[in-house]
């Protein structure tokens, strides 16, 4: 029987130096960083499309209130017409204005709503008309219409200018300036209040007031 001779030239052969193995090594943890990178880059990628629909749905969320607010302002308008229109008078948009307003209400109001209540209406219209005369940006040849119906118990008053542009929306008061209380006034001492505005104007603002002291 024949054996094979097992020598050192056979025998296994020893491991590859450290040398060797450190670049395969290196290279298969460059791998892994660039799968982490891309894995990273889709991550963040993903996150900016979530953030950027969340900014859409927003937008369209306040679109969707504004239009929302329009409806109801305009079906607020529908349900006047039912009601008496004691007033609708056109008035030179100058300093006068607010007085003027005033007058209007005070003329027709007297005989429809409680002494308090003409107090307040009187306050109310004269504040809209102030804010049509410093914020609407229409000169004097526009006029102003004010209105004032009354219905089922409640008085509304209207103040309507050509203008188009600005956002109407109360402020905080600036006391100092003295600006900011109209809308803030509308707001506190009216049932409800709304704007009514076409794409190029006119402006119509509009506050309800009950005819009688509330029931505490």
């Amino acid at each position: 029987m024949r054996l094979d001779r097992v020598g050192p030239a056979a025998a296994e052969a020893p491991p590859p130096p450290e040398s060797t193995r450190l670049p395969s090594e290196l290279e298969l943890l460059r791998r892994q960083c660039r799968r982490g990178s891309r894995q990273i880059d889709l991550l963040t990628e993903a996150v900016a499309a979530l953030r950027r629909g969340a900014k859409a749905l927003k937008a369209e969320n306040i679109e969707l209130r504004a239009h929302n607010a329009r409806l109801r302002a305009t079906a607020g308008t529908h349900e006047r017409l039912e009601g008496a229109e004691l007033a609708d008078v056109t008035i030179p948009l100058d300093a006068r204005a607010p007085g003027a307003a005033r007058a209007v209400v005070a003329g027709c109001l007297g005989d429809h709503v409680t002494s308090s209540v003409l107090d307040t209406a009187q306050l109310l219209v004269s504040e809209l008309a102030t804010n049509s005369l410093l914020h609407s940006g229409t000169t004097e040849r526009d006029g102003l219409a004010v209105r004032v119906h009354v219905w089922r118990g409640t008085c509304r008053l209207e103040v309507e200018d050509r203008g188009c542009e600005g956002l109407i929306a109360p402020r905080p008061p600036d006391p100092i300036a003295g600006g900011g209380m109209g809308l803030n006034l509308v707001r506190t001492l009216s049932v409800r209040w709304g704007v009514i505005r076409a794409p190029g104007g006119p402006t119509r603002v509009w506050a309800q007031l009950p005819c009688g002291e509330p029931v505490t």
